[in-house]
């Protein structure tokens, strides 16, 4: 029998997906001035007042209240405040390699690095839940605050559509709707509704795109985030059941030892992150 110590089995694990390094919040500083981001992060913040300007070596923008900004490591440029009238923003600086691919899309959506949001208060509550965090290393599994980054990402990229148009529906837009709604049951009508095409288009699309069903790859999705979530000691399997759309814990564990080969509570114990976990 084989026993490995917590930091052994950390360090055998791939990345955590979403990884936040700081996050926080600025205001009362007339000459604040920063780098969009610096380490290999992304720098994600969100103004609620007043106004500044970002530059770097491609462009020049002014910022203001209701935008938000993702800035990347290649061309981090500076984010300076109007002295006159200084920005108050939210930031979080984070990496992660599901996160670094959410917010290209994200920019590549908007057309832009900084751009206006309609879910402002939406973000700040979000962002309330993230601050303060301060630390010099990413961290090596998923925590609260990763979870509230990828809500943050998500709630942005589903806010990328133009007032009035519809989104297309292709194998990103798919899968990104499906984690956006990881906690509500998969619905064909009203995901047919959302991309404007009827059920049959839905469901022979998602076959061309992944060869399964919407209801399969949904479902796919809902057991991996379950890992993640299992992690989290402060989350009872009836809670993660129900952050998965199941009402029922007993069908959720059904459908989780399908997927694994075993019970959540046995993954959950075989992954234990407080101790040594054995392995035979």
């Amino acid at each position: 029998m084989i026993i490995r110590n917590r930091s052994s089995m950390i360090d055998q694990m791939p990345p955590p997906p979403f990884q936040v390094r700081t996050a926080g919040m600025i205001k009362n500083a007339p000459y604040h001035s920063t780098p969009g981001s610096k380490q290999g992060d992304i720098m994600l913040t969100l103004f609620i007042a007043g106004h500044g300007c970002y530059r770097n070596e491609d462009f020049e923008c002014e910022v203001r209240t209701g935008m938000a900004g993702l800035t990347f490591p290649e061309k981090p440029g500076i984010l300076t405040a109007d002295p006159e009238d200084p920005y108050q923003h939210y930031f979080c600086r984070f990496n992660g390699a599901y996160a670094f691919a959410l917010a290209r899309y994200i920019v590549e959506q908007r057309s832009g690095n900084f751009f206006h949001v309609s879910a402002v208060d939406e973000l700040v509550q979000i962002f309330r839940r993230i601050v303060p965090r301060s630390s010099r290393d990413l961290p090596r599994v998923m925590g609260m605050k990763e979870v509230y980054l990828a809500q943050l990402l998500l709630t942005l990229a589903d806010f990328h559509q133009p007032q009035g148009s519809s989104p297309s529906l292709s194998p990103l837009s798919l899968e990104e709707y499906l984690e956006t709604h990881i906690a509500d049951p998969t619905d064909l009508d009203m995901i047919a509704r959302h991309f404007q095409v009827s059920r049959s288009t839905l469901c022979r699309s998602a076959r061309q795109f992944f060869n399964t069903t919407v209801q399969k790859l949904h479902e796919r999705k809902k057991m991996e985030w379950a890992k993640q979530l299992l992690l989290l000691k402060d989350l009872s399997l009836r809670e993660i059941s129900l952050r998965l759309g199941y009402n029922d814990p007993l069908y959720f564990s059904r459908r989780f030892k399908r997927h694994h080969g075993c019970s959540p509570r046995t993954w959950r114990r075989n992954h234990d992150q407080r101790g040594n976990s054995r392995q035979s």
